[in-house]
């Protein structure tokens, strides 16, 4: 029997996201279930059901603290470093490091797809624009003469490589290459990147 009015609807939130985020680190989604989180918590799934409509809802609460975390992990990687180049180093190591230490977590923001014709709650998406919005001001930085447009289409273009990085490294899909360190795998996309940018913004190719 689970128990009632032991705590706020609100404590309630905050007790199922904690739990939810315990299994989802020892288990990932595959051993994931409502019923285990309200085992956790002391609470009849039905119950946990009042605050939260399913599953989805949960896990889109578990992931706006994902990318709060993923923020602040950016931020502490920037408070050593000054130079520009040195900053964007800094940023895609330790997002590359954030993946590699919560891979559940981390793969669940970007694997967990809402149903069709449901959009994502907009703190959601503003949380995860948030960590974009710091790599392209660290990019500004390094290619001032960058207009907007260039700016975001540069800042995209990186990201994705820093995020494969991720993906590579959270899956062991590189063990082929004898790759251990990350983080100058990182360094070279960067500083790559970055030379390459400023020798001149590539031309489209005429279709």
């Amino acid at each position: 029997m689970g128990r009632r009015n032991e705590h706020s609807r609100e404590q309630q939130r905050e007790m199922a996201i904690g739990a939810a985020e315990l299994l989802i680190v020892s288990e990932g989604t595959a051993g994931f279930s409502m019923r285990k989180v309200a085992k956790a918590i002391g609470y009849t799934v039905g119950q946990l059901y009042l605050v939260f409509d399913n599953q989805d809802g949960l896990f889109v609460a578990l992931n706006e603290r994902t990318a709060e975390a993923i923020y602040s992990a950016l931020c502490d990687a920037l408070v050593d470093e000054d130079e520009p180049l040195a900053r964007l180093r800094a940023l895609a190591a330790a997002y590359v490091a954030f993946a590699q230490r919560h891979p559940n977590r981390w793969q669940l923001m970007y694997e967990h797809r809402l149903p069709a014709g449901v959009a994502a709650p907009r703190a959601n998406v503003l949380r995860v624009q948030r960590s974009f919005e710091l790599v392209g001001k660290e990019l500004a930085a390094a290619l001032p003469k960058l207009g907007k447009a260039e700016l975001s289409e540069a800042t995209t273009a990186l990201w994705s490589g820093v995020h494969g990085i991720s993906v590579l490294a959270v899956t062991g899909k590189l063990v082929w290459s004898g790759v251990t360190d990350y983080s100058r795998l990182c360094d070279v996309l960067v500083e790559g990147f970055v030379a390459g940018m400023r020798q001149g913004r590539p031309k489209a190719k005429a279709r």
